[in-house]
């Protein structure tokens, strides 16, 4: 199963997702989520949580979005990596992302 518990495997991994404006029409949520998974596998990982941000534009500092802040501040409980789609879905800032 590729979606379960932390448990110390040392692949317990978050998945990122991230859209500038949520729109109805939009598949990219469902997407970023299969590719991610797909990279998640790739490595023999599994995703133990999403940090799902939504209308959170890319300049935003990752430290400080509503959904991934808690996790890169240890607010969360552990996990080993991240995966996203691309880079950007992390941020556009290279030195913060």
């Amino acid at each position: 199963m590729i979606e379960r518990p932390y448990d110390g495997c040392g692949k317990c991994l978050l998945g990122v997702r991230r859209l500038s404006r949520m729109k109805r029409a939009t598949s990219s949520p469902e997407r970023q989520r299969e590719d991610v998974l797909t990279v998640a596998a790739s490595v023999g990982g599994h995703i133990i949580g999403w940090a799902d941000d939504w209308e959170v534009p890319g300049a935003t500092d990752p430290m400080t979005r509503p959904k991934l802040g808690p996790w890169l501040r240890d607010e969360r409980s552990p996990y080993d990596g991240l995966v996203a789609a691309a880079v950007d879905r992390l941020g556009r800032n290279v030195v913060t992302a």
